[in-house]
């Protein structure tokens, strides 16, 4: 008998429920030794629990290979395997599961062949584990190894993907990932303080060292924080600063009763077939803060990948935003924040001609106040959104609903040549620009 430990952070992972799973955090905080645990527990409890263990190269397998080993010897169990390194493979001799080892990078970006032809033993996995996964060339070739993966895994198995994010917004990790994420995988966040008992003296030593001497470091190294600030657009944003929890809202509240939003101005961008529909909620309040309370975004290729569907007209659009802006006043109403009737509302669209037609639909349907931004330029709406954070004028309300929002504002990212690419997600910080825009130029 055997006991297999599973740090309180990692418990997503005994979860039937959970399929996918990002690992976001720094060193030393039990990512690779918890996965490599759980792939052990599972290999020895059936045939059928095959794992598979990836990085990006294969000059790096033979590092998680012995990892494997260690994790093996260090829970007692290393006399039920056998180890063979080529190819790099663990056998349980007491169920016969296998672990194996790939790589999972192409020649090049568009080269997705590298995992095309695995196979594994009864085309079965119980677990697959990306360790490193932001070492891979490119986010091709995680979608790739997942395609892949995706045709064995079990019933209740798990694909996980760990990773200590780049100090830099720019690095591709840090934008899928947190997409994944929004998409519905489950996120684990581990320090080293999780599994504080597990490390010896020297390092907690070393770690609280350069806590101490270094934070930034630290920050990094060790939580896992995104500390470099190169490549960001909307670069002045700071979650600690900026995020305000909604006890601390309620407290305001609770101390001025007549603390509550003067006017809400809903910003909208929308799309049709491949594009988001995304709308921010911005509350004035009585001190000249504008508070986001709310965001609704609506994934349209999503939606048409699990409807089937061309597209969503105005119509469509106009029923789901109607919904969520009845959840909305009701979860606020919940929360003690006075939504202002109608007429102390604006909503700002885009001045865009297919953003103009699902305006005067919606004006059509609810007779709200409506009005569209047509005097746009890119560098001065940024701009406007760097400031107002850097003045502290803008801040978010911590909740669920915002977490899209707070997730784009923290990858909107320039590229090598300072250029803003295409296709990155940033429909809500489009709605941003839209609804102060209306209050910067035509309200203050």
């Amino acid at each position: 008998m055997t006991t297999f430990p599973i740090p309180k952070p990692f418990r997503p992972l005994l979860d039937p429920n959970v399929r996918k799973i990002v690992e976001e955090s720094g060193r030393s905080t039990g990512k690779s030794t918890t996965n490599e645990t759980l792939g052990i527990a599972l290999t020895l409890q059936s045939k059928y629990n095959n794992v598979l263990y990836m990085r990006a190269e294969q000059r790096d397998l033979r590092d998680i290979f012995n990892s494997t080993i260690s994790t093996m010897q260090a829970l007692g169990v290393e006399r039920f395997f056998e180890y063979k390194t080529s190819p790099f493979e663990i056998t349980c001799i007491v169920t016969g599961a296998k672990i194996y080892f790939r790589g999972i990078n192409g020649k090049t970006a568009d080269d997705l062949t590298a995992t095309k032809g695995f196979t594994p033993q009864y085309k079965t996995l119980a677990l697959a584990i990306l360790d490193e996964a932001n070492e891979v060339k490119c986010f091709n070739h995680v979608r790739a190894a997942e395609t892949t993966v995706n045709k064995f895994l079990l019933p209740n198995a798990k694909i996980i993907y760990a990773y200590n994010p780049p100090s830099s917004r720019k690095h591709w990790a840090n934008r899928e990932f947190a997409e994944m994420v929004r998409n519905g995988a489950t996120k684990i966040h581990s320090t080293w303080e999780d599994i504080r008992k597990l490390l010896k003296a020297e390092t907690i030593s070393e770690i609280e060292r350069i806590r101490e001497q270094d934070p930034k470091h630290y920050a990094f190294w060790y939580g896992g924080e995104i500390v470099s600030l190169e490549g960001a657009v909307i670069w002045s944003f700071d979650r600690k600063k900026h995020l305000i929890p909604v006890s601390m809202l309620q407290e305001r509240i609770r101390a001025n009763i007549y603390y509550q939003p003067v006017v809400m101005f809903y910003g909208v961008d929308s799309g049709i077939t491949s594009d988001a529909t995304a709308i921010s909620a911005w509350g004035f309040y009585p001190d000249g803060r504008l508070i986001k309370l709310d965001t609704m975004y609506f994934d349209i290729a999503q939606a048409r990948r699990m409807t089937n569907i061309k597209g969503f007209s105005h119509t469509d659009q106009v029923i789901y935003m109607l919904d969520w802006y009845k959840s909305f006043r009701q979860r606020m109403s919940a929360l003690g924040i006075n939504i202002p009737p109608p007429d102390c509302e604006r909503w700002c669209f885009d001045g865009a001609a297919l953003t103009q037609d699902l305006m005067l639909e919606w004006e059509k349907t609810t007779h709200y106040n409506v009005t569209a931004v047509t005097n746009k330029d890119i560098e001065r709406d940024i701009a406007r959104l760097v400031n107002s954070f850097k003045s502290d004028m803008l801040f978010i309300l911590d909740t669920h609903e915002n977490a899209v929002s707070v997730e784009q504002l923290e990858t909107f990212s320039y590229d090598e040549n300072n250029e803003i690419p295409d296709g990155q997600a940033d429909h809500t910080i489009d709605a941003d620009k839209y609804a102060t825009y209306e209050v910067y130029y035509n309200y203050i």
